[in-house]
């Protein structure tokens, strides 16, 4: 919902903040089709109606409700995003700008992997522990963790196995906890990790910026648009 932004951008959901006249999902979508990937899915729920205008003008852009977006978790929403997947799928967040590199490393990495950067210091990180080059716990609290390998970006690839297991790890912790609130990474992908390999990919410079404040907004045009603006050939 996006409720840290809505002084500044009342409007919109977050993923269609517009920087320099283009959308960060359309972005992330002209990103993808240059990548050579052609069906995209959007998991909408809050201002689900900005979406369908979004995708009215879009090809190959299918979207998925949730309509229980308020109550639920990250979790929830990808289980809908991921419901009758029968191949390896690409997970990106919507409010994220990220060089193009960013999809090279994980389509050209192992079938399950997730993508980390060094130290950005933009604020409300997700911080990963990936000793041996897998995943083994993260969290934004980086003193919860024995160590730091990377910042996770929010760019996830996962394998059709890897897809149904984080199904599996939601269906178990809905039952457990009798309520849907699951984050995505956090929760899943690292309860995932346990038990099947979740490469942990370390790009050190890649520049990227979340936007979930106006600080991390601010950021984002100042330094980070300016570096990835132009996109390279895959």
């Amino acid at each position: 919902m996006g409720t840290r932004l809505q002084t500044i951008v009342p409007d919109r959901p977050k993923g269609l903040i517009e920087i320099h006249g283009e959308t960060l999902v359309g972005r992330s979508a002209r990103l993808l089709r240059e990548a050579g990937i052609r069906q995209i899915t959007i998991v909408v729920g809050y201002r689900a109606e900005d979406y369908e205008r979004f995708a009215a003008g879009e090809r190959g852009v299918h979207l998925v409700r949730n309509d229980a977006f308020a109550t639920t978790g990250s979790m929830a929403s990808l289980a809908g995003g991921l419901d009758g997947v029968e191949e390896p799928v690409l997970v990106l967040e919507s409010d994220i700008m990220y060089e193009q590199r960013a999809l090279e490393v994980l389509m050209t990495g192992p079938d399950t992997a997730t993508l980390l950067s060094g130290p950005t210091g933009a604020g409300d990180e997700v911080w990963v522990y990936a000793p041996d080059g897998t995943l083994h716990s993260m969290s934004k609290a980086a003193r919860d963790l024995p160590g730091i390998t990377g910042e996770f970006v929010g760019i996830t690839r996962l394998s059709r196995e890897a897809c149904a297991a984080m199904c599996e790890a939601f269906a178990q912790f809905t039952a457990r906890h009798g309520h849907a609130r699951m984050d995505y990474e956090t929760g899943a992908l690292v309860d995932v990790a346990a038990r099947h390999p979740v490469a942990a990919l370390l790009v050190p410079d890649l520049c990227w910026g979340e936007i979930d404040d106006d600080r991390q907004l601010a950021r984002v045009v100042r330094d980070v648009w300016p570096r990835v603006q132009v996109a390279r050939p895959f």
